[in-house]
Parts: structure tokens; C-alpha cells; sequence
């Protein structure tokens, strides 16, 4: 198969599995939101961020280095890979243990008020149960960085949807027997385990401990600027919800939790693509022919922005009636926040590719200064926009903070000859022809669903 056909027939892949893995998720969550209070879902929020810090925390980019080393395949690199993934699985469950055991410290024994979601009882216990996952994602096969390599992506794609489906089944079904929070625990840990059993199920590839030195050294060398850039991405993500956790009420982090998880749909799939289709075909390129990387980026960029500014001018004309339509008056509040947080798709756009092209040529210092920059105006700016404009001065400062990051990226990119400033931002007015079009439709729409809510 030539390359361009495995291009194209892994992005498909990705775009059919993924679509379906979203349509899964957005329709269980209709289901769910309508068995569970809205409190439920911001408890689980922080549960969940929690739990992604610590992951994020003690990312060393093991799939990445898999992907991009020329002898990636090799079984003493890969078994010494995945040696350092179980134990870093074992680290991670072992601090969020220790992290519930301070809350319960703090709260039972020191009597500190803790506010908004954290003063809830039941988080400590939330976090405890959920860090079993870790575990679990530790003894993950690495076959699906070594089948990335050459985009074979298909089995890969069934086995993520499969096993969320299965995670889907157990939650709504124990949410019909017995509507509390601990169905949706149950969804995370039952995709975990059968996301492992199923890719050692469908794959020959066995592992076996290993520790090679020099490997070792290789990995840290390769991930220790992604180890620092994650901590911030982190920061810079995760940190509004942090942030909201504690000034806003359960219920009111539960809607925002709706907004913010169908403006990441977009942006998930796009990294998806990004990263398993175009990241092995800018690495590829980078070790065989490095002067033709630029020419490959802006093609790459070309497709990429296009769907992106078109769909994100869209989303934020149309996301108060999406939210209308889809949830009960309970949730309708997430329309503005929504049409608020599609900015957030424009810089994202700008932002991922050129990001892993600079990671092809094994240059991964600059995510630090990027997730600085960004990590530093939201922490700084947050208090004072909530404190002067409220909530949704707070709302509209989280989406556009993934532009301050954009002048180190273009720095880099100029340092390594891959910057043409006007190929970066052409295809930027497709956001307008979007947001007609979004406009159009939503007058549509709005005839037989009514908005109780908009703010534009």
C-alpha cells in the first residue's frame, strides 16, 4: 500500500471510529443526564481531572518515543518501554491513594473548610476506586504505538470503541438499577480492563520486564521536556475547572462539565488525527528527507485548518440550540458556554500541527515555554477576570488562552525553517464563512426549538 493510500485510509479510520465513539458518548450522555442530578457530574469532574493530573504529571511520551525511534520495534526497546509503563501505572495509583488519604486527613482531623466540589464527602472515596485504572492502563500492550508506525489503524480504532461501549453498558445499566455517582466510576474502569484484555486478545505482541540502561536513558532524555510540558498542558487545561471547583457550585461545574466535554469532542478528534496520522507522516518525512518537511506541514495545514475554522465558526453560532435540542432545561445553561469555548477550536487549529512537526525532529523543550506561557495567564488572569467579570468573563479568559502559547510556537517553527506567517493564518476567514452557515441553520432550527437561553 503506498502512502498516501495508508494516510488516507488511517484517517478514515480514525474519522468513522472516532465519529461513532463520539456519537456513543454523546448519546450516553443524554441518557445519563437524565438519571443522574447535575451535582453528580461536577463531583465526577474533578474526580476525573485529579486523576488526569497525576497522569499528566508522570507523562514521559512513551508512545511517542516508540513511534518516532528508528529501531522502535526492536523488542528490547519496547519491552524496556513498557517495563517503565507498568511502573509508572503502580506510581500513579499509589499517589492518588495518598492524595484521597490527605483529603480525608485534612477534612476529619484538621477540620479545614475546603469549598465548592471539594468540601464533597464522597470525593476521597471517588478518587481511591477510579485510581484502580492506572493500574490497569499500566500493563497496556505497546502495540498500538508500534502498529502507528505505519498507520495501521483499524483493529486499534475497534478495540477503543468496543471497549468503550462496554464501559457505556455497565454505567447506564447501573444507573437504571441504582442511580448514583458510582456508575459513572464504572464506566472508566470497565473500558480499562477490557481495552487491555482485548489489544493482547487481537495482538501477537507479548512483553516481558525488562531493563536496558541505555534505553532507559534514551526515554528520559527523549521525554523529559514532555514530562515538564505535560505538568503545565496540565495547568493550562485542566486548571478552569481546578479554578471553578472551588467558586462555583456542583451543579453549576456539572453544566459547565457538558459545554466544555462537546467543545473538546472537536478538538479531540483533530488531535487524534494529528497525532496518530500526521505525526508518523511528519516523522517518517523528518528521517528520510528533512528539507521536505516544511512543503509537508503547510499541505498537512491546508486540510487541517480548513475543517477546523469551518467547523468551529459554526459551533459558535449554532451551540445554544445544539444544547437545546439535545438536553432538558436543567443543562440549557451550557449553550453559552459552549458558544464561548468554540473560540478555544480556533487556536487549537493554529497550535497541533506545527507542534508535532517540531516533535518529529525529536524537538519536544519548546512545549515547556508554550505550556508556561499558557499555564501562567490562565493561573494569573482567572482570579481577577472571575473577580471583575464573574463567570463568564472566566469562561471567555479559558478560551482564548490557547492563543497565548501561538507566538513561542511560531518562534520555534521560525528557528527550525518551517515558518511562513501568511500560510499560518490564510485559511483563518473560513471561521466566518462557518458562522453563516451556523447562523442559517440555527434560524432553522431555532422555528421548532425555541431558545430559553443565548448568549452571543
Amino acid at each position: 500500500m503506498t502512502d498516501k493510500k495508508k494516510i488516507i485510509t488511517a484517517g478514515l479510520w480514525i474519522i468513522v471510529i472516532y465519529g461513532l465513539s463520539q456519537l456513543l458518548r454523546l448519546g450516553s450522555n443524554l441518557i445519563i443526564t437524565r438519571l443522574l442530578v447535575p451535582e453528580m457530574f461536577g463531583i465526577m469532574a474533578i474526580v476525573q481531572i485529579v486523576i488526569r493530573g497525576i497522569e499528566m504529571f508522570s507523562d514521559l511520551g512513551l508512545w511517542a518515543f516508540i513511534v518516532r525511534h528508528k529501531n522502535g520495534t526492536d523488542k528490547h526497546i519496547v519491552d524496556t518501554v513498557w517495563t517503565i509503563q507498568v511502573i509508572r501505572g503502580w506510581a500513579m495509583f499509589l499517589a492518588i491513594l495518598c492524595l484521597a488519604v490527605l483529603f480525608l486527613i485534612i477534612k476529619n482531623h484538621f477540620q479545614l473548610n475546603l469549598k465548592g466540589v471539594f468540601a464533597e464527602e464522597i470525593l476521597p472515596y471517588l478518587l481511591i476506586v477510579s485510581a484502580v485504572t492506572a493500574v490497569f492502563n499500566g500493563f497496556k500492550s505497546m502495540a498500538p504505538a508500534i502498529m502507528s508506525r505505519d498507520l495501521k489503524r483499524g483493529k486499534l480504532e475497534l478495540i477503543e470503541l468496543f471497549s468503550q461501549f462496554a464501559g457505556i453498558a455497565v454505567m447506564i445499566t447501573w444507573a437504571l438499577k441504582a442511580p448514583s455517582i458510582w456508575a459513572l466510576v464504572s464506566a472508566g474502569i470497565v473500558s480499562s480492563i477490557m481495552n487491555v484484555i482485548l489489544t493482547y486478545t487481537v495482538f501477537p505482541f507479548r512483553h516481558q520486564f525488562s531493563w536496558n540502561k541505555s534505553v532507559v536513558k534514551e526515554v528520559y532524555n527523549f521525554g523529559k521536556w514532555i514530562f515538564l510540558a505535560s505538568a503545565l498542558t496540565y495547568i493550562a487545561y485542566q486548571g478552569d475547572r481546578l479554578f471553578f471547583g472551588i467558586y462555583i457550585s456542583p451543579a453549576q461545574l456539572g453544566i459547565y462539565g457538558i459545554a466544555f466535554m462537546l467543545a473538546s469532542t472537536f478538538i479531540a478528534l483533530a488531535q487524534q488525527i494529528v497525532f496518530k496520522v500526521w505525526f508518523p507522516v511528519l516523522s517518517k518525512t523528518a528521517n528520510e528527507n528533512k528539507s521536505l518537511l516544511k512543503s509537508k506541514y503547510y499541505k498537512i495545514r491546508t486540510i487541517n485548518d480548513s475543517a477546523l475554522f469551518l467547523i468551529s465558526g459554526a459551533l459558535i453560532a449554532l451551540a445554544p440550540v445544539i444544547i437545546n435540542i439535545l438536553y432538558d432545561s436543567r443543562y440549557h445553561e451550557a449553550g453559552w458556554m459552549l458558544q464561548i469555548l468554540a473560540i478555544s477550536l480556533i487556536g487549537e487549529a493554529l497550535a497541533m500541527v506545527g507542534a508535532e512537526s517540531l516533535s518529529a525532529l525529536g524537538i519536544t523543550k519548546y512545549r515547556v515555554k508554550i505550556m508556561l506561557v499558557k499555564a501562567i495567564f490562565l493561573l494569573a488572569g482567572l482570579p481577577i477576570i472571575f473577580n471583575y467579570f464573574g463567570f463568564i468573563g472566566a469562561i471567555y479568559w479559558t478560551a482564548i488562552n490557547t492563543f497565548f502559547g501561538l507566538p513561542v510556537l511560531y518562534y520555534e517553527l521560525y528557528k527550525n525553517k518551517l515558518l511562513n506567517f501568511f500560510k499560518e493564518i490564510r485559511w483563518l476567514p473560513i471561521v466566518f464563512l462557518g458562522y453563516w452557515i451556523g447562523k442559517l441553520i440555527s434560524e432553522h432550527l431555532i422555528q421548532f426549538f425555541p431558545l430559553n437561553i443565548i448568549v452571543t
